[in-house]
């Protein structure tokens, strides 16, 4: 299968706003604070990172750790290099089952193969709302929330 050059042409405008969409959704039944960030490359001086020193850093650059109930999760996809990880933040990762993130990261690779990016993003969204259901604290009324927008870049 043939996949767009760019993660910006995978990934377009509108597509991007219907994930948006659901993320606000998974939110709002979970409890969590999910990000989606999708890069074409790695930064300079990124090369030897481990995913999942590269998803802690994407975290941190993405303010997700002051959160103060640390209930964030991120989705890193490194188009490229056709590669993702999935972290959650001690008070979710705390919460679930280890093989959750696993189930999460089957469904995407499952999708993208196939070219299916927005099923993909959906679908491990709504994997990580029925491992999540349930297991987290409500959202107080008023409480600050991250923003639902996926980043491209």
């Amino acid at each position: 299968m043939d996949h767009p050059e760019h993660a910006k042409q995978a990934f377009p405008a509108d597509l991007l706003e219907r994930v948006a969409h659901t993320i606000a959704d998974v939110e709002e039944s979970t409890g969590a604070e999910i990000r989606i960030s999708i890069r074409d490359l790695r930064d300079a001086g990124e090369a030897d990172l481990s995913l999942k020193d590269l998803a802690e850093k994407e975290f941190a650059t993405l303010g997700m750790h002051h959160h103060g109930e640390r209930l964030g999760i991120l989705l890193l996809v490194l188009y490229h290099e056709r590669k993702f990880y999935v972290y959650g933040d001690e008070g979710v990762h705390s919460k679930v089952h280890p093989e959750t993130w696993e189930d999460v990261a089957s469904t995407l690779k499952w999708h993208f193969a196939r070219g299916d990016y927005e099923g993909g993003l959906r679908e491990a969204l709504k994997k990580m709302e029925h491992h999540l259901k349930g297991k987290l604290p409500k959202r107080k009324a008023g409480s600050e929330r991250l923003s639902d927008e996926v980043v491209v870049r």
